[in-house]
């Protein structure tokens, strides 16, 4: 199901972590049920089926509406967002479209959606635990009066909000209004969100086979949550380490389908969010192959060597070719019923050579199809890595502290309007 590949990175020797990485994963074990861990998400898809089964049932539910609009910020979207943009165009039944809002304050972005949204049948699900968060508060009070303005009462059944158990103004506010009610459990941070229900109706509505996400899941968790240093989450992260600990301090995550840019950004935020901390952390940043070759490549390839790279390919079979022309105008006749998938695998091999070439250590990550439990088994694979990449690093994965920090400065600029 996913092979790793690290013949282009550094030797190490993993056997070396073997204490550190075992008493990391028996500590993880033992605090995984305790609510001020934030380790819920190792076990909450395949405890809370009562939970998970409404999520799903209420996607269902909605795909009778055109649009389904996401509201919510960091992990309340972009774990959504990023199985959204690589199955929508793959599905062969297309349900509900999926909008997201609340990610960010563009007076632009705000009006345009909500001027499509005019003309369009549409449903609202609101994700945060607090309700208070600034980007997703704003985003939900327009679109919210925008569905009152056109649907009248009727509007109350389209409104569900995911939020906190049992505390939050959001839940309030949704008790008081008569909303339907779906919980972000206390113990999983929105980062680790992607196998509850935040994402999994949203992904429903959309047409995306939610219990086939949950199937990758559970049988990641078979090979990923082993005590074993051949677990391959716990050798890459041990490669991460190394990598850091001989001074690179970018990490590139690299894809060759453009519909994996979301999927690359979700990667930034865990990665990013969890690790970046006292001081320390890889910092994450992504390219789009072919494409970034023609802009970023240079750089890569021959700027600061301060970075090394995470490569993610998934075989795919698009039955694309081009034919052979009477005048060969562009020389490329040789390549002729050739499989356009089979040139971009050959593209992504020629640069991983060129890479070592260049001395830019490599890391290949592969799985054999693109289906959504594929995708939920390579995500869960990332989540226990960036686990034991923090507590290798001694960092806490699940908190982050710098941006409460920006958070009150503009709460003390806004304040001042």
């Amino acid at each position: 199901m996913l092979k790793i590949d690290f013949k282009d990175f550094y030797d190490f020797d993993k056997n070396k972590y073997e204490e550190n990485v075992l008493e990391i994963h028996d500590k993880v074990e033992t605090l995984k049920d305790q609510t001020d861990q934030f380790l819920g998400w190792m076990e909450y898809t395949t405890k809370s089926n009562n939970e998970i089964a409404k999520a799903i049932q209420i996607g269902i539910e909605f795909q009778k509406y055109e649009t389904l609009v996401v509201v919510g910020i960091g992990g309340s979207f972009l774990g959504t967002k990023s199985f959204y943009e690589i199955f929508k165009d793959r599905l062969s039944k297309p349900k509900t479209k999926l909008i997201f809002l609340g990610n960010n304050i563009s007076g632009h972005y705000l009006k345009s959606i909500l001027k499509k949204l005019e003309n369009q049948d549409f449903a609202v699900n609101i994700i945060s635990k607090s309700g208070g968060t600034l980007e997703p508060a704003i985003a939900f009070r327009l679109v919210k009066n925008l569905l009152y303005k056109k649907y009248g009462i009727e509007a109350k059944d389209r409104i569900i909000v995911t939020t906190d158990s049992s505390k939050g103004n959001l839940r309030k506010m949704a008790i008081d209004e008569g909303y339907q009610i779906l919980t972000i459990p206390e113990n999983i941070g929105g980062r680790y969100s992607l196998f509850t229900t935040v994402s999994l109706l949203p992904l429903s509505a959309a047409g995306i086979d939610a219990y086939e996400i949950i199937e990758g899941f559970i049988a990641a968790k078979k090979l990923f949550d082993k005590r074993s240093l051949d677990n391959p989450a716990y050798k890459y992260a041990i490669a991460r380490r190394i990598a850091y600990q001989k001074d690179k301090s970018i990490e590139i995550f690299t894809a060759y389908d453009p519909s994996f840019s979301d999927y690359l950004e979700w990667l930034k935020q865990l990665f990013g969010e969890s690790e970046g901390k006292e001081g320390k952390g890889i910092y994450p940043m992504s390219v789009i192959n072919t494409r970034d070759l023609h802009s970023l490549g240079q750089l890569i390839q021959e700027g600061k060597k301060d970075h090394f790279e995470t490569i993610i390919w998934a075989e795919e079979n698009n039955e694309i070719v081009f034919e052979q022309l009477d005048i060969d105008f562009d020389g490329l006749n040789d390549l002729a019923g050739i499989d356009i998938d089979v040139i971009n695998k050959k593209a992504m091999e020629g640069t991983r050579i060129a890479h070592k070439n260049g001395d830019i250590k490599n890391i290949l990550i592969e799985i054999e199809n693109i289906t959504p439990f594929s995708l939920a088994y390579l995500s869960y694979f990332f989540m226990k890595a960036c686990t034991m990449s923090c507590y290798l690093l001694k960092i806490n994965p699940f908190n982050q502290p710098g941006v409460e920090e920006y958070k009150k400065e503009i709460k003390k600029l806004l304040d001042n309007l």
